[in-house]
């Protein structure tokens, strides 16, 4: 990771198309995780399970790469550090999650025991929740990373 890399225009084109796909298929995983296999269309099952960790992956490359040097990088305080680190972490905790709800995402459009089936659906709803509000986070970087433009206040030296 370098520190000095920029936030270039094209990264945050990137990351702002990427965060709307990813909350698009965590309303679809709601709906998925809320209705029966038979009320879902079958390519909905398929495209839930194939786009979201390819995506996941590839936004967390460009998030460390590009968001999380240039707000270390620019926000002048004590805390941005951490929350880097914090969000690194995240991403790691994301990323087996991820794994885990396209495994029950399987299961769920196989239909299962309703014991199984409850804790899969609980599965995929609270990582919908949880990836919901780590965007929600890395959105507020983006913001203060532009605002930093206009702020010098904001603006190490």
């Amino acid at each position: 990771m370098t520190r000095n890399a920029k936030l270039r225009a094209a990264d945050v084109a990137a990351l702002e198309r990427n965060h709307h796909t990813l909350l698009s298929l965590c309303l679809l995983l709601e709906e998925i995780a809320t209705s029966g296999p038979s009320e879902i269309a079958p390519e909905n099952w398929r495209t839930a399970a194939d786009a979201m960790q390819p995506l996941l992956e590839d936004t967390h490359e460009l998030e460390e790469r590009s968001l999380f040097a240039s707000f270390d990088r620019t926000v002048a305080s004590p805390l941005s550090p951490g929350a880097v680190q914090r969000l690194r972490a995240e991403h790691r905790g994301d990323a087996h999650a991820c794994k885990r709800v396209l495994q029950a995402l399987t299961r769920l459009e196989a239909g299962n025991e309703p014991l199984v089936e409850q804790a899969d659906r609980q599965l995929v709803t609270g990582f919908a929740e949880a990836l919901r509000r780590h965007i929600l986070c890395e959105q507020f970087m983006l913001e203060t990373l532009i605002a930093a433009k206009d702020d010098r206040s904001l603006i190490t030296t």
